[in-house]
């Protein structure tokens, strides 16, 4: 009795495991590391999405972000053979206030489509900011997957961002 048991359980698990992973077909989640995030990254003024997959590219990139800092951070390593790094710009802003954290420590690859979530800060309208320049980005480790889009989306599920693959 307990082997007819067993099989069938086993069969109805499996069969409820796949039924409720239905809405998530070819769904596959990528662990991001956060490299770097700042509200001051020299050179971004624009909002946007770079992706970088070659490490002249990633050196230039990050040694230009970080050139204002007496003692950067020394650069950290990404074995591109692995994995590529993700720049996300919230653009030149006029004032303190703005910032960009990452909210899940997953992306998530769907229908060639790369999709994370961020923190987007912006301060509340009417409040008193200091009048200063900032430009908050992040560099994100992403391991090598097939996608061809990307998408970044806030805390309340609006896209930010959204752009190609392409270096």
């Amino acid at each position: 009795m307990k082997r007819v048991l067993a099989p069938g359980l086993l069969a109805a698990l499996l069969a409820a495991g796949c039924a409720g992973g239905a809405g998530h077909a070819g769904d596959a989640a990528l662990p991001v590391t956060l490299l770097y995030g700042n509200a001051q990254c020299l050179g971004v003024s624009q909002p946007g999405l770079t992706w970088i997959d070659d490490p002249v590219a990633w050196r230039q990139r990050y040694q230009q972000l970080t050139s204002a800092w007496m003692n950067p951070s020394p650069l950290p390593v990404v074995d591109f053979s692995r994995a590529g790094v993700l720049l996300v710009a919230m653009g030149a802003r006029s004032s303190a206030g703005y910032v960009l954290r990452l909210a899940e420590p997953d992306a998530h690859v769907a229908d060639g489509v790369l999709t994370l979530q961020v923190d987007w800060q912006e301060p509340a309208p009417g409040y008193a900011q200091a009048q200063v320049l900032s430009s908050p980005c992040l560099l994100l480790r992403v391991p090598a997957a097939a996608f061809s889009r990307i998408r970044v989306l806030d805390q309340q599920g609006r896209e930010r961002l959204a752009g190609d693959r392409r270096p």
